[in-house]
């Protein structure tokens, strides 16, 4: 784990093509494709071009990719036409990575359960097909609406963990933070099976995909290596993994086991973080 991929759901309210100028613009290759970007009929297009261009290309969930965006809820019955198509669109775009939400639920837990595995078998096999890699996502507790997500504690993501042995798991260190116990558990349980980690912060109580700052519960966490700014003459001279430009630091949480879940943080030459970053 030593690419760090800005997710496309940073750039909010702009088109595709706009957001991935932007990107590339400050010398970042390795993007997320996600929510955020208003759906529009150039998106694929735009993708297209600067995957050709080299861009590089993980997707998360229910990324944006057509004009009209549709939901993804692995809980619920999938359109599978709809999901095969997209997973062969990935292929073509040269995306080895996928990751998801378990979805939610508002009634009838076990058979919206047994509805997610059976959905989420369906998406392994499609993914594994096309040579993509498929994660899950830790999710988080639901306090003030009648529906649940999946994956929101630690006994539901030992539950299927157990089921499902050599599942790659996304691991949101900001869902986390909406735990308020087992956080440190969590981390330990999944260590080895972690297909990326996903970093932004929030208040403690909603996912806000928020900058990261010097109060992000898992900082303290951290071993961080001195700071240094990376411009772009300076690249040559850099290690692959650490030759994105604006790059400041580079740290490994820690937990009790000794866990080396690598997470890079970035912020820009006008000292203001980006986020969120998915790594």
């Amino acid at each position: 784990m030593e690419t760090i991929y800005l997710s496309l759901s940073a750039c909010g309210g702009i088109s595709t093509r706009q957001a991935l100028s932007d990107i590339t613009a400050a010398g970042i290759k390795h993007v997320e494709l996600a929510i955020g970007v208003k759906p529009d009929p150039d998106a694929a297009a735009a993708i297209a071009e600067y995957r050709n261009s080299g861009t590089i290309f993980r997707a998360h969930h229910a990324f944006v990719w057509e004009p009209i965006h549709r939901p993804l809820n692995l809980a619920k019955k999938l359109d599978r036409d709809y999901f095969q198509r997209k997973i062969e669109w990935l292929a073509k775009m040269s995306v080895t990575a996928y990751s998801v939400h378990p979805g939610s639920y508002t009634d009838c837990p076990e058979a919206a359960w047994d509805l997610f595995l059976t959905n989420l078998a369906w998406l392994r096999t499609q993914c594994s097909s096309h040579n993509i890699e498929l994660g899950i996502e830790t999710m988080y507790p639901i306090r003030t609406e009648n529906r649940r997500y999946f994956l929101d504690n630690l006994d539901s993501i030992d539950r299927l963990h157990k089921i499902l042995l050599d599942l790659k798991w996304v691991l949101d260190l900001a869902h986390l933070n909406l735990w308020r116990e087992h956080r440190l558990e969590a981390i330990d349980l999944l260590g080895d099976c972690l297909l990326e980690i996903h970093i932004s912060d929030n208040d403690g109580c909603r996912d806000l995909h928020t900058a990261i700052n010097e109060k992000t519960w898992w900082l303290p966490s951290c071993r961080f290596r001195e700071e240094t700014t990376v411009s772009r003459r300076d690249t040559n001279s850099l290690p692959a993994a650490e030759s994105e430009p604006k790059l400041v630091r580079r740290c490994l949480v820690q937990s009790r086991r000794g866990f080396l879940g690598a997470i890079a943080s970035a912020k820009s030459q006008q000292d203001e973080w980006l986020s969120p970053l998915h790594y």
